[in-house]
């Protein structure tokens, strides 16, 4: 008993030592799995350091690369923020992580927003710009140029589902002249680029024209809790008005922008999800354009939920009042994999 006395401080301290050791190896692991996480993660002056206008130097994109992506599907994500700021992490790189979970690469862009004196059109030209980026550098990002979905949230799926309602038409002609500059975090060095590289050679040179010689359509839409109308009194989501439009819009202006309005039967397919009970954006904006899609034919899948929720992203556990909207994530892959592309 005696020895026992005597040993025991020992092998207490022994499990200790080891408890701290197997501590430090997993806070060391997951620092490293961390660091691999940012380093592969790649930010995007979509318009160039230095563009014609202050106002651009903050549109980006941040690139989320599968580490697997077989299928080459790949979706531009659109953070909500009633065109006034972004929700650039619930809805932005928590959704990118996601998509990369399930082999999906993914583009988070931080388009411009009122808050920077910006209006209409410069979200939609930032969007199709970043079409335009991923679609031409598709072989450097390993994704299929005819994959490229569009993903939005509130008023970012507002933005989203422009893209895919005005695809024919070319926003980025109406940017400011001499805008474009090449981003440098697209151009590799030379001197740095080995001749056997695994790269391909200029396989990230940048776009030098604002005319695309791909197409600006995305393949799908994905809509979550959105804005629709900017034209309907009654269900309109009047801060994301005023901040896309500004106050002083007019009615041929609004009614354009109203997407429910403006539904065309060549759109891409939607996946749409909203919540009846969701106290931000009036839920009638999603089943009116459901609807449109109805009446035009357009492919496309609804879900609502009879409950309250917003801003919930892929969470259940953030938003307002969300419970089980945020599942649409596991509507969405199955919906996602049995297109026809």
């Amino acid at each position: 008993m005696l020895y026992l006395k005597h040993l025991m401080p020992n092998l207490i301290g022994q499990v200790r030592n080891d408890a701290s050791i197997r501590l430090k190896i997993l806070c060391l692991k997951c620092l490293t799995v961390l660091c691999l996480t940012i380093s592969a993660q790649e930010t995007i002056q979509i318009w160039g350091d230095n563009p014609a206008s202050r106002k651009m130097n903050r549109s980006q994109m941040i690139v989320f690369k599968a580490p697997e992506n077989p299928s080459g599907v790949s979706v531009i994500i659109c953070p909500g923020g009633s065109y006034r700021y972004l929700d650039r992490k619930n809805e932005g790189t928590e959704v990118a992580q996601w998509l990369n979970d399930n082999n999906i690469t993914a583009f988070v862009l931080f388009y411009r927003q009122r808050l920077r004196g910006n209006r209409h059109p410069a979200m939609i030209q930032d969007l199709q710009r970043a079409m335009q980026l991923v679609k031409e550098n598709s072989q450097a990002y390993g994704i299929d140029p005819d994959k490229v979905g569009v993903m939005g949230f509130s008023a970012g799926g507002h933005l989203a589902g422009t893209a895919g309602t005005y695809f024919d038409t070319n926003f980025l002609e109406e940017s400011p002249p001499n805008s474009l500059t090449p981003p440098n975090s697209l151009t590799p060095p030379n001197s740095l680029t080995p001749p056997n590289s695994l790269t391909p050679p200029n396989s990230l040179t940048p776009p030098n024209s604002l005319t695309p010689p791909n197409s600006l359509t995305p393949s799908f839409i994905v809509m979550i809790y959105p804005v629709v109308s900017m034209f309907n009194e009654e269900i309109v989501h009047k801060k994301s008005r005023r901040n896309l439009l500004t106050r002083n819009f007019s009615p041929e202006l609004a009614r354009k922008m109203s997407l429910e309005y403006n539904v065309r039967s060549d759109m891409p397919p939607v996946f749409l999800v909203h919540c009846t009970g969701d106290k931000v954006v009036d839920y009638r904006n999603a089943v009116n354009y459901a609807a449109a899609l109805n009446e035009k034919g357009v492919p496309h899948v609804f879900k609502l939920y009879d409950e309250p929720g917003h801003g919930f992203g892929i969470n259940p556990k953030k938003g307002k009042g969300a419970g089980q909207a945020p599942l649409w994530t596991q509507y969405f892959i199955p919906w996602l994999e049995g297109l026809d592309f």
